[in-house]
């Protein structure tokens, strides 16, 4: 007797997101390539008990499950997985447990025999019917590129690196993963791979050879770690036919002294190219962590400091522990700054604040101080004390911080 699927993506339906669920296009290719009926379920007015089994999955904790969901009959028959249902756990027992079994869970399931994550091929049309609705209610098809453009998947994963903040944790190693054949979709212009430290791989060069024999741009979605550069890897990676900025991290500001040495060996091959950096923060922020909170926000700008100066972008990537502090918002006005470039390069971030309130002042009949301006104004009524420390990197500018000594670079 035929069974009837339906596959969810949570993340989805209750933020939205600019990437496809990987996992959910792979189980969505096993059933298809075995001919069994699926449905993708993006619709809050699906009739779910029409489904014998329902697969959904999340990436991000904070997302929130469906109401409809609760209204399944066969509640045993709903999968659930993904790291969105664990990624939190501070129990380290805990965590690996739920880890390993979220990791290898398909791999035994016995509704998906010989169901293989490694070498299964994803469904890239998974997201088609959702995608054509929204266009029709007047979205931009350019803001689905990510789910349509690309063929994605992982050549390696694990890292070495064992950051707190990180889903790769428990592990300390790199290991190879699927072959570019088992997610490259001839029909897709162009490759994401989200491998978690492609260069810690000790197979990183052949692995790169093979992704610049086919031809197609590509990118580290999730960044590169600069501080394993060396001249020969600079080399390679700078020939590449690479998609888009090239992508690194840097997350703490005890790295400084090692990113700036790899950092010059990157840019004497790579002067021309954008070169981007990830900038982590606001991660195990408390409500009552007021030093905390000046100190990150210190040290964050003076990570974006040292990136102007040899002319990079940052993008400042913000845990959701930020938000557990009163100011926590000054983050998301530094990210507003800071992670686009038209403002990066052109204005310090106080110019930002004020732009902002100048901006609602000429386009409403409002003058009160909008949201940007009050927030820096709380964050400077608080930091009064410091505020000769910081009120500098609040005015620093791209422009004047590049050092032409240290790169190369078209201004």
């Amino acid at each position: 007797m035929s069974k009837y699927f339906g596959i969810i993506d949570i993340d989805l339906l209750d933020n939205g997101t600019r990437h496809p669920n990987l996992v959910l296009m792979k189980i969505a290719g096993y059933l298809r390539d075995h001919k069994i009926s699926y449905k993708f379920i993006f619709d809050n007015s699906e009739n779910i008990n029409i489904f014998d089994y329902i697969y959904a999955s999340k990436v991000f904790t904070f997302s929130k499950e469906p109401n409809f969901l609760a209204n399944f009959r066969k509640k045993d028959n709903i999968f659930r997985g993904g790291t969105g249902y664990y990624a939190e756990e501070e129990n380290q027992g805990i965590f690996n447990r739920m880890r390993d079994e979220d990791m290898m869970r398909l791999e035994s399931d016995p509704l998906l025999p010989n169901f293989s994550m490694k070498h299964q091929m994803p469904d890239y049309n998974l997201y088609d019917k959702f995608i054509a609705k929204e266009i029709t209610k007047g979205k931009q098809p350019l803001k689905y590129k990510d789910y349509q453009q690309f063929s994605i998947g992982f050549l390696t994963r694990g890292c070495i690196r064992k950051c707190p903040f990180c889903i790769n944790r428990n592990i300390d190693y790199v290991y190879d993963y699927s072959k570019l054949k088992d997610f490259v979709d001839n029909s897709r212009s162009s490759i994401y791979l989200w491998d978690d430290n492609f260069l810690a791989s000790r197979n990183w060069k052949e692995l790169l050879l093979q992704l610049k024999a086919t031809k197609k741009p590509f990118q580290f979605r999730q960044g590169l770690d600069m501080r394993l550069m060396t001249e020969e890897k600079a080399e390679m990676l700078s020939k590449c036919n690479y998609y888009g900025d090239y992508i690194f991290a840097f997350d703490q500001w005890e790295e400084r002294f090692i990113i700036e040495k790899k950092l010059e060996i990157w840019k004497s091959f790579c002067s021309n190219k954008t070169t981007k950096f990830y900038l982590f923060c606001g991660f195990n922020l408390t409500e009552a962590d007021d030093d905390k909170l000046f100190e990150d926000v210190f040290y964050l700008f003076k990570r974006i400091e040292i990136l102007m100066s040899y002319g990079c972008l940052g993008y400042v990537m913000r845990h959701e522990d930020y938000q557990n502090h009163p100011l926590g918002n000054i983050y998301t006005q530094i990210a507003r700054w800071c992670n686009q470039p038209q403002f990066y390069k052109k204005m310090s971030f106080k110019e930002f604040i004020d732009r902002n309130q100048s901006y609602q002042e000429e386009h409403s009949k409002s003058k009160n101080i909008c949201k940007s301006l009050s927030t820096y104004n709380n964050f400077k009524d608080k930091y009064a004390s410091n505020w000769n420390e910081i009120e500098p990197l609040f005015n620093m500018k791209y422009q004047n911080k590049i050092n032409s000594s240290l790169c190369k670079i078209k201004t």
